[in-house]
């Protein structure tokens, strides 16, 4: 058997698989290896994340994206996993304990630092529950979007409890951006009206939705909306 199609055999088995350990199977000599791995990468046969670590391209890029650094799958990623987003995810979402980004063939893995680790589910990798995911997208709306974000509010079936118990802690503006979103919902089930209610028990001083450009105040939400509401629902216009 060719010592290529050993090497790629065993990335294949393996996974993901540093330099050390393909080197200790002394299937040629340490140079000719890196010479072979680097040829590998360039024709896209393989991919290389980080230095000295291989990836087969047959691996789900979810699960590597968790197994790189330990994580778990969210926002927008979350989203269309949960059925909540039509795009489809090429760059994928980990919640970890570092920022970085990495480059995973056509996939961009993005790792933000994530504020707690509660809400998770699990199959082959973490990931974000519904409530979970649009909980870390609204303390990320840059990395999201505000549409998006509210397009999910809008179609995910949230259970109130399980939300508030993972956003309880956060201050009162954040749950005036969220009842102020979910008020100009098109549709509201009797989930969504318990989170309103909610909300409407945090609402103390003026905020922004976005920055602090000026904007149209809402006084039951105390809020500038300085988006627009034709903006905020474009996804529903269309």
């Amino acid at each position: 058997m060719k010592i290529t199609t050993s090497l790629k055999e065993y990335i294949d088995e393996g996974k993901l698989v540093d330099f050390g350990v393909l080197n200790s199977l002394k299937l040629t000599s340490e140079n000719s290896l890196r010479v072979t791995l680097a040829r590998f990468v360039k024709k896209g046969e393989i991919y290389s994340p980080l230095k000295g670590l291989y990836v087969s391209k047959r691996v789900d890029p979810f699960w590597v994206a968790t197994a790189i650094f330990p994580g778990y799958i969210s926002l927008t990623s979350a989203l269309h996993l949960h059925h909540l987003s039509d795009e489809y995810p090429f760059t994928i979402f980990v919640g970890s304990e570092k920022r970085k980004k990495l480059k995973l063939g056509n996939y961009e893995v993005h790792y933000f630092v994530a504020k707690s680790y509660e809400g998770m589910e699990r199959d082959q990798y973490q990931l974000a529950s519904i409530e979970k995911a649009i909980y870390d997208s609204l303390l990320h709306p840059e990395l999201v979007g505000y549409p998006k974000i509210i397009k999910a509010l809008h179609f995910a079936p949230i259970i109130a409890g399980k939300f508030i118990t993972l956003c309880r802690n956060e201050r009162n503006a954040f749950f005036q951006r969220l009842g102020y979103m979910l008020s100009i919902l098109p549709e509201r089930d009797e989930e969504k009206e318990r989170l309103i209610k909610y909300c409407r028990k945090r609402t103390k001083a003026n905020v922004y939705l976005q920055g602090r450009k000026t904007g149209r105040y809402v006084s039951e939400w105390k809020i500038i909306d300085n988006m627009g509401k034709e903006v905020l629902l474009s996804w529903w216009e269309q």
